[in-house]
């Protein structure tokens, strides 16, 4: 399987398994291509601030939301540059089925986000997919961040029902956390 194999999966478990469920699979899947060591070392990161930081951010952005009457909230964050990430409050947005991100390009309203630079540099050891040990790496990273971003989401008490997503920068197709209702 490639990179983005991996991450379709990721797509679809969202909606078929708990976090815990998702956690341990992918902390597996990293120790079977990436091994040991290095999910153990993944794993081992405290990501209690960050998630403290994503909840400050998705609880601004979606008063912004509400206020300026959106049609999403996307998170994204740079693997290339340690996890720099912004919030955006997007005035459109189509869904998984119609195979079309660009809503993501057009966003009324942004919000710096927060850094996880020990995720970077993890990832600039092996960098995207040029090898098993990279592409393992990368989807646990990947993984834990889009588990982190739901946790922070969780914890919040007034969330509204547009949709809420995440992806990397220049990920396709963006990972849909909450769908409209």
């Amino acid at each position: 399987m490639n990179i983005f194999d991996y991450l379709d999966e990721l797509q679809v478990d969202l909606k078929e398994r708990n976090l815990g469920e998702l956690e341990e699979k992918y902390f597996n899947r990293c120790k079977q291509l990436a091994g040991t060591e290095r999910a153990n070392k993944i794993r081992q990161i405290d990501l209690n601030d960050y998630k403290k930081e994503l909840k400050m951010g998705l609880d601004q952005s979606i008063k912004i939301a509400i206020e300026l009457d959106s049609k999403a909230i996307y998170f994204e964050y740079d693997l290339d540059n340690n996890w720099e990430s912004a919030f955006y409050i997007c005035e459109e947005y189509n869904s998984l089925v119609d195979d079309d991100d660009d809503w993501a390009c057009n966003w009324i309203e942004d919000i710096e986000g927060p850094r996880l630079e020990q995720f970077g540099e993890i990832y600039e050891l092996d960098g995207f997919d040029r090898s098993k040990l990279a592409i393992g790496t990368t989807i646990y990273l990947v993984a834990r961040t889009v588990i982190t971003y739901i946790r922070a989401l969780n914890e919040i008490p007034n969330q509204i029902s547009i949709p809420i997503c995440i992806a990397f920068h220049d990920q396709d197709p963006i990972i849909r956390i909450k769908e409209e209702h």
